[in-house]
């Protein structure tokens, strides 16, 4: 068992409980890893070719599922970081922004919140309704939001921007007719 308390607390503000959660996912993953990854008996280089094995054939999953965890857990810590920086008019739909994102991330990997214990069934299926709820909050600033990328009109006059459907539906040969010159 984790040692914390799996029930989430809901209103989209339970940030403290997934940072926690998304902490415990990254070091189970990892601990999971060290322990397939230890290979006993046979010379350093048996050692070394079995290792090799393990990590890039038989637990390629298992790599990439620590990996992302560790990502995600990264990106977390510096947006919490970034976010206090900000200035303070821009905080609170940030701090929604962020709380969409953890949310997401939860949904994005129930099973196993759920089978490792790190989150109750009733805490998972109030996750949506806060899921919704920072969606509707957020929705009013959408187009404020996309413009703070700062994407300009010529980056949406890509053809692939506009209809991709359409774009894909012949062979464009990637638009590189245009940079033929540059290419061959």
């Amino acid at each position: 068992s984790s040692g914390i308390n799996a029930e989430y607390g809901g209103s989209g503000t339970d940030v403290d409980f997934i940072r926690k959660i998304l902490k415990v996912r990254e070091e189970l993953l990892f601990t999971q890893l060290a322990k397939v990854m230890m290979v006993k008996g046979g010379s350093k280089e048996e050692k070394r070719v079995a290792r090799f094995k393990i990590w890039s054939q038989q637990q390629q999953d298992l790599v990439q599922s620590a990996a992302r965890a560790y990502s995600e857990r990264l990106i977390s810590d510096l947006a919490v970081e970034k976010i206090g920086l900000a200035d303070a008019e821009l905080q609170p739909i940030l701090k929604k922004m962020y709380n969409l994102y953890l949310i997401s991330l939860v949904q994005d990997n129930i099973g196993f919140f759920l089978t490792n214990g790190l989150i109750s069934k009733g805490g998972a299926n109030a996750l949506r309704g806060d899921f919704n709820k920072l969606i509707a909050d957020i929705s009013p600033e959408a187009l404020a939001l996309a413009e703070g990328f700062g994407i300009t009109e010529e980056m949406l006059s890509a053809p692939i921007a506009r209809d991709w459907e359409l774009y894909n539906s012949y062979d464009n040969a990637g638009e590189m007719d245009k940079y033929e010159d540059l290419v061959r």
